[in-house]
């Protein structure tokens, strides 16, 4: 893993979280309605409150990020642990908003679809490190993207931290071709695009049982 370059330098007024950007995308591809989720690296639990099921499981292995998440009353279930060992069973959704990164890649994947029940669906938006030619022409959109969105959210009072307070923050992630080389041997048929500020999306729908 190496580190990620530093991105453009904006002031403090202007930060913005790129997470929050995609997350109304990645609730569209969920189902209407599943009987399970599980929130992986959830944070303070935006994401997992927002999940139409059920029964909705979140873990962190941060407990200061439990603790927050769970001092808002909710129907989610909120678990201290770490994923890749934790005893879970299987859920008919699973999502990991900019969580994966913190994870060892393909244990990390191999995790995550052990997690997604047959017929269930993954949904990832995760972080890359910038490192071909294609991502550094991408960074040049990208660049003053960030900086015009960042510029209208203050103007709009919209702007602030670029991730949940006290968030643990790991500044290393895969490459966009080693996490769609990771995708193609353990999540077949797994749909990984490329995203504005940083990110990738995966999408994977785990194979019926016959």
């Amino acid at each position: 893993m190496r580190a990620i370059p530093l991105k453009l330098q904006l002031p403090e007024k202007l930060w913005w979280d790129h997470n929050a950007w995609y997350r109304r995308w990645l609730l569209r591809q969920l189902p209407s309605r599943a009987r399970s989720a599980l929130d992986v690296g959830c944070g303070h639990g935006v994401l997992a409150r927002s999940i139409p099921a059920d029964e909705v499981t979140a873990i962190d292995a941060s407990a200061r990020m439990i603790e927050l998440a769970s001092a808002t009353r909710s129907r989610v279930r909120w678990i201290h642990g770490d994923v890749l060992t934790h005893d879970l069973g299987q859920y008919d959704v699973v999502t990991a908003e900019a969580s994966l990164h913190h994870l060892p890649l393909r244990e990390g994947l191999m995790r995550l679809a052990e997690l997604t029940r047959p017929g269930g669906t993954l949904i990832v938006v995760g972080l890359y490190l910038t490192a071909t030619p294609a991502d550094w022409a991408v960074e040049m959109v990208t660049l003053p993207a960030n900086a015009i969105v960042g510029v209208a959210k203050a103007v709009s009072g919209t702007a602030g931290k670029p991730h949940d307070v006290d968030m643990p923050v790991v500044m290393t992630a895969p490459t966009l071709n080693e996490i769609r080389a990771a995708a193609r041997e353990i999540l077949p048929g797994a749909r990984v695009r490329r995203r504005l500020f940083w990110r990738y999306s995966m999408v994977w729908h785990a194979p019926e049982v016959h």
